[in-house]
């Protein structure tokens, strides 16, 4: 008979790391137990390392990895003393403790503390995950549904290695990018057309012997990633780059980033949807790191286009034809061999392929309209990161920025995101609890081996 987990997460990226550090942290101190099981279908920090997708694994970080797994570092804020014990723990799993482990930290501090690339994020992804095992279950293969059992448990069919698999768990985590949204295009030019997550070797058919013309479409991080991944596989390529907002730098000031440190400091959720959206599209919307705007700003291969793609049709010429709008409310249109859709990822999209019919249509009955929501509608997201409304507990962190704050759909603030998922797990007298091991919990030996 299978024994349910506490908790399941599908995808083992940055959040189930985060969220993993605090399980063992829980655990080893003696305020579980809390079990937890990772699906997950290709590798651990499967994104990061360069191996799977588009990346290269090369580009640079646009967050600092000092916000690693544990930060903010402010449990005390959702548990009381018992997260001043919970911070104290996890920084065994720090990006600094790492850095120490690979006799590299000092280096890095006299460096500057530069910029890490992915791939470098990805192996500190990786270590965490390796260490963080107490009451942690990572397990290899690939979701193809979910469901919910007779119980009403989240039940996950895997297809693993050694063969088809099922596993349980009271509450479920959905992470990872989703699937690249859909792109208006003729079905006639889908040779031509690459998306966000196509695979590296996909990119092989671009010419590399001759100049070719390819089009990005986009305007945040996968954009970025893409035109700097190209620009090193065909180097005599030429690249127009078509984002709906100017392309801007990012430069967050100390009261931007406590935003996603600390959502509640200003009430985030409490302020109008209008606010809040645009806070956000500042933050994730056209937004290129500074070392990396420099590097192509500057490159006569590379031009920008300010608008917003409407179509993509043929040229008539084996080559494709866009067509978008301008902000001033025209239009126009231009001839490419290849385009590229950056224009983000939809996880909504994936959830429709993973869950059933009937599944889907409970869940809009418990909680609205998700899959055909009328435009500008929010998607109800609660404290705890779950679908507001749904029981069992469905968390969606990568939903959660317009709703409770901007660092839950990316790196901003890992540590407060699992806080956030686990704090219905753990009691609400969890510093009473702790009172007992806290001799424990300030022995360092005791917790970690």
């Amino acid at each position: 008979m299978l024994k349910p987990a506490d908790l399941l997460i599908v995808g083992a990226g940055a959040k189930a790391t985060a969220i993993a550090t605090k399980v063992h942290a829980v655990n080893r101190l003696g305020l579980g137990p809390i079990s937890l099981k990772i699906v997950e279908g290709v590798e651990p920090a499967a994104s990061w390392l360069g191996r799977n997708g588009m990346t290269s694994g090369e580009e640079p970080l646009a967050v600092t990895p000092i916000k690693d797994v544990g930060f903010p570092y402010q449990s005390f804020r959702e548990f009381g003393e018992a997260g001043e014990a919970l911070d104290q723990a996890a920084m065994s799993f720090s990006w600094q403790q790492y850095m120490i482990g690979r006799r590299a930290y000092a280096r890095w501090i006299d460096a500057g503390s530069p910029s890490v690339r992915h791939r470098d994020y990805g192996e500190y992804l990786t270590w965490v995950l390796s260490r963080a095992t107490e009451g942690v279950e990572l397990v290899h293969g690939r979701v193809t549904e979910v469901s919910l059992d007779e119980q009403r448990r989240w039940q996950v069919e895997v297809a693993a290695p050694e063969g088809p698999a099922q596993h349980l768990g009271g509450a479920l985590v959905l992470t990872g990018p989703g699937i690249h949204r859909s792109f208006p295009h003729e079905p006639s030019v889908a040779e031509w057309v690459f998306h966000c997550d196509s695979k590296r070797e996909e990119f092989a058919r671009l010419p590399e012997n001759r100049v070719c013309d390819v089009a990005v479409v986009g305007g945040g991080e996968s954009a970025l990633s893409c035109v700097m991944f190209l620009r090193g596989l065909r180097p005599r390529a030429r690249f127009t780059i078509y984002t709906p907002l100017l392309p801007l730098s990012r430069g967050e000031s100390f009261l931007e980033n406590r935003v996603f440190s600390n959502p509640d400091e200003v009430e985030w959720s409490s302020l109008d949807r209008t606010t809040r959206s645009d806070f956000v599209k500042h933050s994730d919307r056209g937004v290129f790191d500074p070392p990396s705007l420099g590097a192509i700003a500057y490159d006569e291969r590379c031009d920008f286009v300010t608008g917003r793609v409407t179509d993509v049709g043929s040229d008539g010429g084996g080559g494709v034809r866009l067509e978008y709008e301008s902000p001033a409310g025209g239009g126009g249109g231009a001839e490419h061999e290849y385009v590229v859709n950056c224009t983000g990822f939809d996880l909504l999209a994936q959830l429709r392929e993973l869950f059933p019919a009937a599944l889907r249509e409970e869940i809009e009955s418990l909680v609205g309209a998700l899959w055909e929501r009328p435009r500008g509608v929010e998607v109800p997201i609660g404290r705890h990161l779950e679908l507001a409304g749904m029981e069992p507990r469905l968390q969606i962190p990568g939903l959660a920025g317009l709703s409770q704050g901007p660092g839950f759909a990316n790196l901003g603030a890992l540590g407060l995101l699992a806080n956030r998922v686990l704090a219905p797990l753990l009691p609400a007298s969890l510093s009473d609890s702790l009172a007992e091991n806290l001799s424990k919990a300030n022995d360092s030996s005791l917790l970690f081996d």
